[in-house]
């Protein structure tokens, strides 16, 4: 039933998109720091999306490359640990001497 439900989402989605894209056809004058150009605004838009979907997936592939790094470290203490629990129950019960 959910995989039905997101196929419909992606088929509206794109639905929308091509009704969009058939609406803002119209060439547009684009000023930019070397010069300009004449876009259509659908292509605009699109290649606007798609930078902010490449910024995007560049700041959180960098969050996730930390916390991998993190995640390795603490693993790495947790071992450790492990480690040292497993020597001192392995270490025999000595009396105290006192009664």
């Amino acid at each position: 039933m959910l995989r039905y439900l997101l196929l419909a989402l992606i088929v509206g989605l794109f639905g929308f998109g091509v009704v969009m894209g058939y609406g803002n056809a119209a060439p547009v004058h684009v000023n930019y720091l070397f010069g300009g150009a004449d876009v259509s605004l659908i292509v605009l838009l699109l290649l606007v999306f798609l930078a902010g979907v490449a910024l995007t997936l560049l700041i959180c592939g960098a969050k996730y490359f930390a916390m991998l790094a993190d995640l390795r470290r603490v693993r790495r203490q947790l071992r450790d640990v492990e480690t040292e629990l497993r020597n001192l129950r392995a270490l025999p019960l000595q009396a105290s001497g006192k009664v």
